[in-house]
């Protein structure tokens, strides 16, 4: 087989791309194979070499993180444009400019806190990570078994 296969979460099945055909098998047993067009199978040749990246298969948690960070951000530097904005139109009396800009650098150490804390959570999480060898061997020995036969 020429193509190229990406083993799938369930034990034993593999989802297999050749030429312009898309197949399932199991164990090395061909089950469904069906005829895409050419674009379509162009796509799926694409999302398969997508898959076998790790970092690609990242993108979209760190998307959502970032898009988190930036909506905190956001909220600080709203409230100190309303400062300047209300320094502008108060112009004698600066209470309510620098009412605003407290609560300005109060969001914006609060959402660098919460970035803190969430790097803290990862590194955290990276540090208690164990690699379970039984798995990789086992997935290994699938790989070794359907590549012989």
């Amino acid at each position: 087989m020429s193509g190229s296969i990406v083993r799938t979460e369930v034990r034993g099945l593999d989802l297999c791309l050749e030429d312009d055909s898309l197949g399932l098998s199991a164990s090395g047993e061909n089950l469904i194979w069906i005829s895409l067009p050419a674009s379509d199978a162009e796509r799926l040749r694409l999302e398969f070499a997508k898959v076998q990246l790790w970092e690609w298969n990242q993108l979209e948690e760190v998307k959502s993180r970032a898009e988190l960070r930036y909506r905190r951000y956001l909220g600080s530097w709203l409230v100190m444009c309303l400062a300047a904005f209300s320094a502008y139109i108060g112009y004698p009396s600066f209470y309510l400019c620098i009412g605003l800009s407290l609560l300005s650098i109060f969001l914006w150490w609060r959402a660098g806190l919460a970035e803190q804390k969430a790097a803290e959570e990862a590194e955290a999480q990276r540090r208690a990570f164990r690699l379970d060898w039984n798995y990789i061997q086992g997935r290994q020995g699938e790989s070794d078994e359907s590549s012989g036969s």
